[in-house]
């Protein structure tokens, strides 16, 4: 049993301002069952993302069938703390008539790099158009999480309760002249997916003995009711990979020595590095990984099948 690597999906041609390049962060959502909508951050020339989409055919991924043509989530208003961009995050569908979008704004400030805390917009019309449910993160700044609050994952608990696993950043590594965000892996529930306790947060992944950092972390519930995550990490020697989490209770995890993406043969899209997998499964049981490849996204999304014996 394994991943498939069936290739690149989309990648921006450059033909809309906003749209010059990359689709990070890929996060799928079963529209139909014949349809998986992508959402995905795309940068314009100056590098800033916006949140647009790609629909795919769900029995072949590889085969687009829309693109949006403007953005579904744009900048925040000046001075808000996603006026210089957004990225996902997660997509949850609550009910038929409210899709919620949790994003990751960026702001620029004089003294760090950045910071990048979660925001939520929500849909009434199946993911064509959203709405910020506020202007303010509803995951913002604490005593572990000073610059960045970057919600990943949710997901609805039995109880009627969510659990998300998000990022977290209180420090900077430097490395050749530039410094490069610390973070790690937390989790917390909410009452309703829209309040969040800073202080009832957790540690669930920390670095390892040769990684500055780990996070995007992707939750996904197995058919045993245990649960699988995979996040991306990267070394002092800068290099990026993913890697597969098992927990009893999504909670306390267990790294696995999985290598389910490897890197592409060289000069492909994927050569240098895999990162930012996202499971998604269809109507039909069909399993898919979508992932970035090289840059972190610059080259777009791509997807693996899982092949079983």
């Amino acid at each position: 049993m394994s991943w498939r690597k069936e290739g690149l999906v989309y990648c921006p041609g450059g033909a809309s301002d906003w749209a010059q390049h990359s689709f990070m962060t890929p996060c799928p959502w079963l529209r139909d069952p014949d349809t998986i909508r992508l959402f995905g951050g795309i940068r314009d020339s100056a590098g800033i993302s916006r949140i647009g989409w790609v629909d795919v055919d769900a029995k072949d991924p590889r085969r687009v069938k829309a693109v949006s043509p403007d953005p579904v989530l744009d900048l925040g208003a000046p001075g808000m703390f996603d006026d210089n961009g957004v990225i996902l995050g997660d997509v949850l569908e609550v009910s038929d008539d409210e899709l919620r979008l949790y994003y990751v704004g960026f702001q620029l400030v004089e003294k760090a790099k950045f910071l990048a805390f979660t925001g939520v917009a929500i849909s009434r019309d199946r993911g064509d158009s959203f709405e910020r449910w506020q202007p303010t993160p509803v995951i913002d700044r604490c005593p572990d999480g000073t610059f960045i609050g970057a919600l990943h994952s949710i997901a609805a608990l039995p109880d009627g309760t969510y659990r998300a696993w998000i990022s977290r950043g209180r420090g900077w590594q430097p490395l050749d002249g530039r410094a490069y965000p610390q973070y790690d892996c937390w989790t917390l529930t909410s009452p309703d997916g829209l309040r969040f306790d800073n202080a009832e947060a957790v540690p669930i992944i920390a670095p390892g003995p040769n990684e500055y950092r780990i996070g995007r972390p992707r939750a996904s519930l197995l058919p045993d009711g245990t649960w699988e995550l995979r996040a991306t990490s990267d070394t002092l020697s800068k290099q990026y990979e993913s890697f597969r989490f098992t927990s009893p209770d999504g909670v306390a995890f267990t790294r696995t020595a999985d290598r389910e993406l490897p890197r592409g043969a060289p000069g492909a899209w994927d050569s240098e590095m895999t990162c930012y997998p996202a499971h998604c499964e269809t109507a039909d049981g069909t399993r898919y990984l979508f992932y970035n490849g090289n840059d972190m996204g610059r080259t777009g999304v791509g997807v693996a099948r899982w092949q079983p014996a």
